[in-house]
């Protein structure tokens, strides 16, 4: 069975798989490894690398060790199922993919934020949402608690949905573990902070290398799931073209962006981290506040873009085989 039929019916699983089981906890999770591998490496450079050009080469090194090391590790052990039988490596892509898409587990977190304010549990939401951001909760109103919700979500159709189909069509389940590597790395590294600065530098510089395409591939989805579902998807355009780089990170906006367009909500503004107030840009400054509704459209806009996400990767696998036959 060649490789482009085993890449295309795996990933097509691999995504059913994902909006049928969501990631069950007590499942073994490569990138639940990696956090691993990559906390490790923290803790052996904070031992015996110290000064910032130090940090600064250990937070390349665990880079390559852990994202090359995984995706090497990755590639190893699916060609060699393949040569014992295509099942086998058919069976490990599958699983491989799946581990690195997130529709069914962001949706399931979200929906748990909206059940809490449902029931008027402010306390509970901010619990909830707490699991999504990394920004201070327990002071939040309930408009804060649904912009969080929000923010995180379709930011995370960028890095949890799009970017690993992007990445599993142009390289497989190698690169595509390779990029959710680099990308787990970010958000346990990446932070602009004293400690962080030097150790997390190459890991938050790869992330955006990484990311460039595919935010903007997702911005574009969202537009096209926002006009499949009645939304202003003019609105989405317009702002995403006004404000796609309304944000410290240049990818994070572009999600961002097309999103509060679409569904017409006010984002960014005053955020906690660590008890530091942080302004953030307003994206889409006209838009209203968002309210408990959002959390029920949102979710049905996030899913359809993620469908629509992995109908560019059928294609891509398919258009690459094209080109490259």
């Amino acid at each position: 069975m060649e490789l482009i039929y085993i890449n295309t019916f795996a990933l097509a699983l691999a995504y059913t798989l994902d909006l049928a089981i969501g990631d069950p906890q007590n499942w073994p999770h490569p990138v639940r490894i990696i956090g691993r591998a990559i906390l490790f490496g923290e803790q052996f450079a904070r031992q015996h690398f110290h000064g910032a050009k130090a940090e600064g080469f250990a937070g390349a090194a665990i880079v390559i060790l852990v994202a090359g090391g995984s995706s090497f590790l990755v590639w190893f052990v699916v060609n060699s199922a393949y040569h014992l039988h295509f099942l086998c490596s058919f069976i490990l892509t599958i699983y491989f993919f799946y581990a690195m898409i997130a529709v069914q587990d962001m949706a399931f977190h979200v929906q748990k934020v909206q059940e809490a304010l449902a029931k008027k549990d402010l306390p509970l939401a901010r619990n909830k949402v707490g699991l999504l951001v990394s920004r201070d909760t327990a002071d939040l109103s309930e408009t804060e608690i649904i912009r969080a919700a929000l923010e995180s979500l379709f930011e995370s159709a960028a890095d949890g949905v799009v970017a690993p189909l992007f990445y599993a069509a142009l390289g497989g389940p190698a690169l595509a573990v390779f990029y959710k590597a680099v990308n787990t790395m970010d958000s346990m590294l990446g932070y602009k902070t004293a400690r962080y600065r030097y150790l997390g530098w190459a890991a938050a510089r790869l992330d955006d290398v990484l990311n460039f395409i595919p935010a903007r591939l997702t911005a574009i989805i969202i537009i096209i799931a926002g006009r499949l579902s009645g939304l202003d998807w003019k609105k989405g355009w317009g702002i995403l073209l006004k404000d796609k780089n309304k944000h410290e990170s240049p990818n994070s906006a572009w999600p961002e962006a097309a999103a509060a367009g679409v569904l017409g909500v006010r984002l960014g503004g005053i955020d906690m981290h660590q008890g530091k107030q942080i302004q953030r840009p307003v994206i889409n400054e006209e838009g209203r506040a968002p309210f408990y509704e959002d959390l029920l459209a949102a979710p049905a806009l996030f899913k359809k873009a993620s469908f629509l996400g992995l109908l560019m990767a059928l294609l891509m696998i398919l258009a690459k085989n094209f080109f490259l036959a």
